[in-house]
């Protein structure tokens, strides 16, 4: 195997597999944002995707693998082949099951007595959105709703791009548990629930949630979770703090716009507003539902301004969505039928 000398601006990458094929940072609500330090090999200028996450740079080990001509790809865990040239997929001999096509992943609902999907706006499956995968998030979500935190479901994806893509997606239901995903075959991935410690936040917040319950409306409940984070939480681009975090604080903590966001999530939850995290841009906000309608609210936004409502309850986003079909297809596990 050629040695090769790699140079990554005046930083060292951990060369880890955190994203290579998993959304586990941000399943964890952990806020990942582009980097643009310059990587060079054997001295020639390259260019990579990289992330920064807490303070480390990540860049994608099968990035890497392409680059200097190895194979890098998922079967179940990481591999490497340095004896193989790159193509990001497992050798034939290791394959179990055959590929499934586009349109059966599309058309064929999970095995199961329930076509959840059916209630659902049709318009929101495509590609890794499909029906299968639909029902199987529903199904979990219905089982943790009364209280199985051990429920899954098997769905089948063809490609990691995609396993990436539902995982980041899922990422947005975060409330205190979040679903993601993880191998169980080739082309096989269950559906399964995280269930990070929230002992601190749930202690601090417990009298809080009680007067958000007490609430007649999703409208006031969201404005008081609005106005609760702007109270806890100074908006700093460079920090990050967890519900945890900001609930014990005897005083203001800082913290990023993931920050915001995820509490808001997680807050929401526990007053029974329906409330997705979303992402584009660099920048981490929320969609909530409330008086039918799903509508913006960018917390961060709102605690630099002074009457703390600079955008709630807005029709349209102001900044562009990265995934607006994830979104889609979010707010129909959530609401069926709210985007048609």
């Amino acid at each position: 195997m050629k040695k090769h000398t790699i140079l990554v601006g005046a930083v060292s990458f951990l060369l880890g597999a955190a994203l290579f094929g998993g959304g586990t940072a941000y399943a964890a609500g952990i806020f990942a944002e582009r980097n643009a330090s310059p990587v060079y090999i054997d001295g020639q200028l390259v260019t990579l995707e990289a992330y920064t996450i807490e303070g480390h740079n990540y860049v994608k080990l099968r990035d890497i693998g392409q680059a200097v001509g190895i194979n890098v790809y998922w079967n179940g865990a990481v591999q490497i082949d340095t004896h193989a040239p790159y193509t990001g997929e497992a050798p034939k001999k290791a394959e179990t099951a055959p590929a499934s096509t586009g349109k059966e992943m599309i058309d064929t609902p999970a095995a199961g007595d329930t076509d959840f999907s059916a209630t659902a706006n049709q318009a929101v499956f495509s590609g890794v959105y499909s029906r299968e995968a639909y029902n199987a998030v529903y199904t979990v979500l219905t089982a943790l709703r009364a209280g199985d935190e051990t429920a899954t479901a098997t769905i089948h994806i063809d490609n990691q791009e995609d396993r990436w893509k539902l995982e980041q997606a899922l990422a947005g239901l975060f409330n205190g548990y979040t679903l993601s995903l993880r191998g169980v075959e080739n082309g096989v991935y269950e559906v399964y629930v995280v269930k990070p410690d929230r002992e601190i936040a749930n202690q601090y917040t417990a009298d809080f949630v009680r007067e958000l319950n007490a609430l007649p409306t999703g409208r006031e409940k969201v404005i008081a979770v609005n106005n609760y984070l702007c109270d806890k939480v100074i908006y700093d681009p460079n920090k990050y703090a967890g519900l945890n975090d900001i609930a014990s604080a005897s005083s203001p903590v800082y913290g990023n716009c993931a920050s915001f966001a995820t509490a808001m999530n997680e807050l929401c939850a526990k007053a029974g507003v329906p409330c997705i995290k979303v992402h584009g841009e660099h920048h981490y906000w929320n969609c909530v539902f409330c008086d039918g309608v799903w509508s913006y609210t960018d917390v961060s936004l709102n605690d630099q301004a002074a009457a703390r409502n600079k955008l709630l309850f807005s029709p349209t986003s102001r900044k562009q969505i990265a995934d607006i079909d994830g979104v889609r297809f979010l707010q129909e596990l959530l609401i069926p039928g709210s985007t048609k």
